[in-house]
């Protein structure tokens, strides 16, 4: 699991893999912690964040699984 920090704080954990066959970053899960924010300026700084994450690692794309969390659901796709 990597965490998803806001600042220091961890707000949430990723289960990632970097399919090199594929080209592919695969997000298996994203779990916010109970406390995490869930407004769209965060939400859509994770989906940055992963993206760039895919860049920098040489994926095509990044895929995400049914497994994210509600309310950041519509900026992880």
């Amino acid at each position: 699991m990597h965490p998803i920090l806001c600042g220091d704080r961890p707000i949430g954990r990723t289960d990632l893999l970097m399919d090199k066959t594929s080209g592919r970053l695969l997000v298996n899960s994203v779990h916010a912690e109970p406390d995490a924010p869930t407004d769209k300026e965060v939400s859509s700084e994770i989906g940055e964040t992963m993206q760039r994450l895919g860049e920098f690692l040489g994926a095509k794309e990044v895929v995400y699984s049914a497994r994210v969390p509600k309310a950041w659901r519509n900026s992880l796709r």
